[in-house]
């Protein structure tokens, strides 16, 4: 279909994290003297990161619903449906701990397009359950695309199976698309990433992880992957499933993958300490300057790797001390790596030295940096706090709620907003 006139190109928050690299940083001022502006129940939890464009807020619930909101005032401007979620999630699936089960990815725009694209889970009216793609107007909510997107399974492998839980990524006039596993790791799955073409629907191209068993997530603790400025698209995953005893071999598991924009693989990099459940995959890949590529997941090792060939360039060990969750962020005025630990903290990494910095208490999840100003937040209780980049120093604490694992902020045009368990919240001056 033909795109509508686009919208404003500014404020931008496009995807998860911001940018194509996954950095999540911006430029300032920081709202440090921040309070809560409005908040907007939707309905259902928003376990994504909002996105903005121009004066427009856009949210997708896990009643598979994509909600457009004023980002002045909160008030809704449009809303569609996807279809029905998915409930009694643990019983139909066999495990899983998010029900009802709709949209739980960010979703991603396409700024020249003036479009937004969403997937959500969704039960047919057979009762059978598929992921859904869509692809909305920014400026009314009219749809521009409509398909389905799972991946092409195998015998024995059903859509029920998969989570769509990694953020959207928008690139080479596609969107790329990343499956894992409910939690639990039921039923006989693979970790996929499938590409569907913003324009020509049924374009669809794929990446399988561990062809030779089963298993490797591509879930990012709800991140993104990233797209380098030669179109490459960057993933982590995780484990073989089962378990595997002593190094995970499965092929492509435990890695960092770089791929075509057509998802044929380009260079791999298996994490040589991951076995058993350390779960590359726990955060996404970031592209940073110099054309290096960092990740770290559970074996608290994160790498850094050439971004031509994942060639090993430095490593530091000792990261978090407890599982890092989430898209690590990074300042390119300090050379600072912030990445959120699940048991507590935001782990400073130095870039320039490729050594372990402070770990700053405070919140657990995935940060985002405005200006000279780190944002997190910390789930499921809730609370967004800020602390300097370069000092560590906590200036900010603002009471939010409870918010969902992983739940990240976003910012556009002076506002923090965040996603919530009714929909979403906005802090601002």
């Amino acid at each position: 279909m033909t795109a509508t006139t686009p919208v404003a190109r500014t404020p931008l928050w496009a995807s998860y994290h911001g940018d194509p690299s996954r950095t999540a940083a911006v430029a300032g001022p920081s709202p440090v003297n921040a309070r809560r502006l409005w908040t907007a129940d939707l309905g259902a939890a928003v376990y994504g990161q909002p996105v903005a464009i121009g004066d427009t807020v856009i949210a997708g619930t896990e009643g598979d619903r994509v909600v457009a909101l004023d980002r002045t005032t909160g008030r809704q401007l449009w809303s569609y449906s996807l279809g029905t979620p998915l409930t009694n999630v643990a019983s139909r699936a066999g495990c899983g701990n998010i029900d009802p089960l709709g949209i739980t990815s960010s979703l991603a725009i396409d700024p020249a397009r003036g479009e937004v694209f969403a997937v959500g889970e969704v039960v047919d009216g057979d009762g059978a359950v598929h992921h859904r793609l869509v692809g909305l107007a920014v400026s009314d909510g009219a749809v521009m695309l409509s398909e389905n997107v799972d991946p092409p399974l195998g015998a024995g492998e059903q859509p029920i199976h998969l989570l769509q839980r990694a953020g959207l990524a928008v690139g080479n006039g596609r969107v790329y698309i990343g499956y894992g596993g409910n939690i639990g790791d039921c039923g006989f799955y693979h970790g996929w990433l499938v590409g569907a073409s913003e324009t020509a629907k049924g374009d669809l191209v794929s990446f399988k992880v561990a062809p030779d068993g089963e298993g490797g997530a591509i879930w990012l603790s709800g991140g993104a992957p990233a797209i380098g400025a030669d179109g490459s698209v960057y993933v982590t995953t995780g484990n073989a499933n089962p378990f595997p005893p002593g190094q995970d071999r499965l092929q492509y598991t435990e890695s960092v993958v770089k791929l075509t924009p057509r998802l044929e693989v380009a260079a791999a990099f298996k994490d040589p300490d991951a076995g058993g459940d350390e779960d590359l995959a726990t955060g996404n890949p970031v592209l940073l300057p110099g054309g290096v590529v960092f990740a770290v997941g559970k074996t608290d090792v994160g790498y850094a790797l050439r971004s031509s060939d994942l060639g090993r360039v430095a490593e530091v060990r000792g990261v978090c001390g407890s599982d890092p969750d989430g898209g690590p962020a990074y300042d390119p005025v300090t050379k600072r790596l912030f990445v959120p630990c699940r048991g507590g903290g935001i782990q400073v990494i130095e870039t320039a030295s490729w050594k372990l910095g402070p770990r700053v208490s405070g919140a657990n999840s995935a940060p985002i940096v405005v200006g000279d100003t780190v944002w997190a937040t910390t789930y499921p209780d809730g609370g967004l706090v800020a602390f300097g980049a370069s000092s560590g120093r906590g200036t900010t604490h603002l009471e939010t709620g409870p918010v969902p694992n992983f739940a990240t902020p976003s910012f556009a045009g002076g506002v923090l907003l965040l996603g919530t368990r009714s929909g979403v919240a906005a802090f601002g001056r």
